[in-house]
């Protein structure tokens, strides 16, 4: 009876959390910003490149289109989804509303997460087919690979907004936790990353916006290899590392279940103090 109760108030939370999702300005901003830079990107690629692009594949096309600007679409839609994921309850008035139903904070949180999932991978999805249009356009047909790039598109997506979400537990501002998640993830993970790898030859493989590259990667023939030694001189050489596809998995659910139970009990604790 209680397993039922937690399903259909997860059913109530995802549903007008979604519904509230789908009509403000800015799930629509999102969708015209994401359609907008494929279309731009995708026109600009066409008229400097087709030559080279007819000569090529689709599973090479979805790389190069992927690997431009995927990444950081990704996390600016979850930092605007996740970053006021829970900072919307707890730092404004609708927390004297919300906090008081008799729903347990962990389902209330799964259903505006699932929502907030849901939404991001709309956007997201957008940008993708407009890279499959581009395919079929230029070859008639979409690589096999595709289905493998979208699952670790999903799952990139949902370790993303989960850490979104947890900063938005630690910040009563939205706007705080909005630009703390979009700082983290767009310049903070990219500079550790960088720096770890490329200056002392260890492998950023934790760093959640390292794993996601896997989503295109994968389009890749052979899998580029984990690790690229390159020497510059004797004695002074580069690194370079690559997420294998699977470890990519491993990073994005561990992103998932970490931050989640996390962001859960920093919910939970808010609610017992009022």
């Amino acid at each position: 009876m209680e397993k039922d109760r937690d399903i259909n108030q997860f059913a109530i939370s995802f549903k007008y959390q979604l519904l509230s999702y789908m009509r403000t300005k800015r799930f629509i901003g999102l969708v015209i910003f994401s359609l907008a830079i494929s279309i731009i990107e995708t026109t600009l690629t066409f008229h400097y490149e087709y030559s080279f692009l007819k000569s090529e594949n689709s599973a090479i096309y979805m790389y190069n289109y992927l690997s431009i600007l995927f990444s950081t679409i990704v996390v600016v839609v979850a930092a605007f989804f996740g970053g006021d994921l829970i900072s919307t309850d707890t730092g404004t008035n609708s927390a004297y509303y919300i906090l008081v139903q008799p729903v347990k904070r962990s389902v209330l949180f799964m259903g505006k997460y699932t929502a907030a999932l849901i939404s991001s991978f709309i956007i997201i999805f957008l940008y993708v087919l407009v890279g499959y249009i581009g395919s079929f356009y230029l070859y008639g047909n979409l690589t096999n690979l595709a289905g493998k790039s979208l699952l670790m598109t999903l799952l990139f997506m949902a370790g993303t907004l989960m850490l979104s979400g947890f900063l938005s537990s630690v910040f009563k501002s939205s706007t705080v936790g909005i630009i703390s998640s979009i700082s983290i993830l767009l310049i903070v993970f990219p500079l550790i990353s960088n720096v770890l790898s490329s200056l002392n030859g260890i492998d950023p493989y934790f760093l959640i916006t390292f794993a996601g590259s896997a989503s295109y990667l994968v389009f890749q023939k052979p899998y580029p290899a984990a690790k690229v030694v390159t020497h510059i001189t004797t004695s002074i050489k580069t690194y370079s590392f690559n997420p294998t596809f699977y470890q990519g998995i491993e990073v994005a659910l561990l992103y998932l279940l970490i931050f989640g139970i996390l962001a859960i009990l920093i919910y939970s604790r808010r609610q017992i103090e009022g």
